[in-house]
């Protein structure tokens, strides 16, 4: 009996829903590593000038920086946390 009320248009309208929810925690997530990961490497640019060493300059400083880091925040997180430990790695924590 429950097939008779089932509709492809249904369905793929499901399916859209679960994948737009998946995508914007996606890129909430990746919102949040952004902001987070920049305010540490902040943190470390102070203690790096403050210590008279040298600041590497900001490369991707702008929207491309962020798109990068929105996109592809689960790559950065497993490399910063194999390498360093932490996913928010910044030249202090090497």
């Amino acid at each position: 009996m429950a097939l008779r009320n089932f509709s492809i248009r249904n369905f793929a309208s499901s399916v859209f829903l679960i994948l737009l929810i998946f995508a914007l925690v996606y890129l909430a997530i990746g919102v949040g590593f952004h902001f987070k990961w920049k305010s540490a490497l902040a943190a470390c640019r102070e203690t790096q000038i403050a210590r008279g060493e040298f600041v590497e300059p900001e490369v991707f400083g702008n929207a491309l920086g962020l798109a990068f880091d929105v996109t592809f925040w689960p790559v950065y997180t497993r490399a910063n946390i194999s390498l360093d430990g932490t996913p928010f790695a910044t030249p202090c924590t090497h």
